[in-house]
């Protein structure tokens, strides 16, 4: 099923609009990547800048604490604390740099999986998966992607999927445990015959991941099994990523890189529950 659903306009002039992020309360962050900043927009609609990560942040995602984590192109996994001063978390693997992060999710049990593209392309596939276990410890579940981008994990904590931008795939890893992968495999392609794909995904409470296709100016849904099940087609193409409003809300937010903005669109169904959600 295709469609055109309206946006609402809810935030503008946001340079390299990324990184949407709700709590309970259906309050808004999101992030401008090549201001450096991370944002928070307020019931008037006004955008107060809450710091300053000194690199490009690129993602937000919220433990079951409410803390904010941060995937940032230059410096890795950083922390918002709640005075808003930012603590790097991860920023090496097997005493090397980590490449930087691109996007983030924790599951309910505290693991964060977060992808780390810095210096990827479709002509030098380089990028890597990791898993920070709740203890602390850091694993690479994957290399070898030509820019991998979005990141989702499952209700279950049991799958994560991956998207992959320059070959506008999305690989889904099999777990049997935290960050340990039993199976891995190419979930979904997405339409279209542009240079880029998918970017930033999330999931409906039916199980259906969503994934934004940069450059084609949809969202493509894909239902358990991996079929093409609903496009919706927006009015800009370089849409970035999305994120449900709260809990049992259908309002899906996305941010696009066209005209640099945050909407909101009705998505006709709930989305799937997050971390410290109630």
């Amino acid at each position: 099923m295709s469609q055109s659903i309206e946006c609402r306009l809810l935030a503008e002039g946001v340079p390299g609009a990324e990184g949407p992020l709700t709590d309970n309360g259906g309050r808004l962050w999101f992030v401008a990547p090549t201001a450096g900043e991370v944002r928070f927009l307020d019931e008037t609609g006004a955008q107060t800048v809450l710091a300053n990560t000194g690199g490009v942040p690129a993602g937000l995602h919220r433990n079951a604490s409410g803390e904010i984590w941060i995937a940032d192109m230059r410096r890795g996994i950083v922390r918002l604390a709640d005075d808003h001063s930012i603590h790097p978390e991860v920023f090496e693997f097997a005493g090397a740099p980590i490449r930087g992060c691109n996007d983030l999710c924790f599951d309910h049990a505290g693991n964060l999986y977060f992808t780390a593209p810095a210096g990827s392309s479709a002509m030098k596939p380089v990028g890597e998966v990791f898993c920070r276990l709740a203890s602390g410890e850091v694993r690479r579940m994957a290399e070898g992607f030509a820019f991998c981008n979005g990141i989702a994990v499952s209700a279950d904590g049991l799958r994560v999927y991956v998207a992959e931008t320059f070959t506008r795939s999305i690989h889904v890893f099999e777990l049997d445990a935290p960050g340990a992968v039993v199976r891995r495999s190419v979930f979904a392609v997405l339409p279209g015959s542009h240079p880029t794909g998918p970017d930033g995904m999330d999931f409906d409470a039916a199980g259906n991941l969503i994934s934004t296709n940069y450059g084609e100016g949809t969202l493509d849904v894909f239902a358990p099994d991996g079929s093409l099940a609903r496009r919706i087609f927006l009015p800009f193409k370089k849409v970035s990523n999305l994120h449900f409003r709260a809990a049992g809300s259908s309002e899906l937010i996305v941010t696009e890189q066209e005209t640099n903005t945050l909407r909101s669109l009705d998505y006709g169904a709930a989305g799937q529950a997050q971390p410290g959600w109630v």
